[in-house]
């Protein structure tokens, strides 16, 4: 038996946004209610700190992220010690009670550590994440035997779409009624779209109809927004009855860097009336209710990117010759 229940997903897409702060411009943070939390975060290994986090009474519903991404050179843990590290933080700030699933200690591929200290965008080579793929594998299914009465989130990884698709089908033994495959190594792609929207839509294609005939019922893709991405993978996910979350910080971030909307509702004049103090931390809870709005009619309102071409249908002599 899994508790807390999570409640039944009638959105288009299901966003848990991310909290890294206590509160918003001295107003509480207020996500809605479901939230995606990390141990850990910073960009460098100097800012790298714990998340100190403050959840309101209006939001029951938590996935717990790993950490991996802020863990550099020499900061890597084991898998007993990242899951020790989920379980102690959620404890310690108070939201052990909240947690439906909880994400494996995956190796992410499109960031690298300079000599400084600091994380940068880059995507591994091929031959470099294999052995990202291997330790990724490893620690789902240390994660799936080690569950505590809690869903999972078991994360893939992978450069090219033949290799994602390898790491996947590994991933598939440990997946219960309940989990979500976690599709890693894509938040880049609104950073680079010409070079990651292609090779993203190229292992859709090969990924989504392969795990739809597996039976796998809802898919996390872990840090992304960018809404061509979105509207594929949607269109992917709804022809073999898949269910789709996303997770990111943005939502209650775009204010305050003088952002507003995504897509067909991106406002490029907020920067310039942008407010402060309390009224910021206002338009930070109203933003993330406007992007969870935006997410659950994502289909009608984003009709320009739910699409997926004639190549996405991939036969199964083609998905046999991958997995080889």
């Amino acid at each position: 038996m899994f508790a807390p229940k999570d409640l039944p997903q009638h959105e288009v897409i299901r966003l848990y946004c991310g909290v890294c702060e206590d509160d918003w411009n001295g107003e509480p943070v207020e996500a809605g209610p479901f939230v995606c939390i990390s141990p850990v975060y910073g960009r460098s290994i100097t800012t790298r700190s714990v998340n100190y986090v403050k959840l309101s009474e209006n939001t029951p519903f938590v996935i717990q992220d790993s950490g991996a991404f802020c863990d550099g050179p020499g900061y890597r843990l084991s898998v007993e010690q990242a899951l020790e590290r989920q379980i102690v933080h959620a404890d310690r700030f108070g939201y052990a009670a909240r947690v439906t699933h909880r994400g494996s200690y995956d190796v992410l591929i499109d960031e690298k550590w300079g000599s400084e200290g600091r994380r940068y965008t880059c995507r591994w080579s091929e031959v470099e994440a294999w052995d990202a793929c291997i330790a990724t594998i490893q620690a789902a299914r240390y994660l799936s035997r080690h569950r505590h009465g809690l869903r999972c989130i078991l994360s893939a990884q992978g450069v090219t779409p033949a290799q994602y698709l390898k790491c996947v089908a590994a991933l598939l033994p440990y997946l219960e009624y309940g989990d979500k495959l976690g599709l890693g190594g894509w938040c880049i792609i609104g950073k680079r779209p010409w070079q990651m929207l292609p090779v993203f839509r190229e292992t859709m294609r090969r990924v989504i109809p392969f795990v739809g005939q597996e039976g796998v019922k809802e898919i996390h893709l872990w840090g992304c927004l960018y809404a061509p991405a979105l509207g594929e993978l949607l269109a992917l996910c709804d022809q073999h009855g898949i269910r789709l979350s996303v997770d990111s910080v943005g939502p209650s971030l775009r204010p305050v860097l003088g952002k507003w909307g995504y897509a067909s509702w991106t406002d490029p004049t907020y920067k310039y009336r942008r407010p402060v103090g309390s009224q910021l931390g206002r338009h930070r809870r109203l933003h993330v209710y406007l992007v969870r709005r935006w997410l659950r009619d994502f289909r009608r309102r984003e009709q320009r990117h739910y699409w997926i071409g004639r190549s996405s249908l991939y036969t199964q002599q083609r998905l046999i010759e991958d997995l080889a």
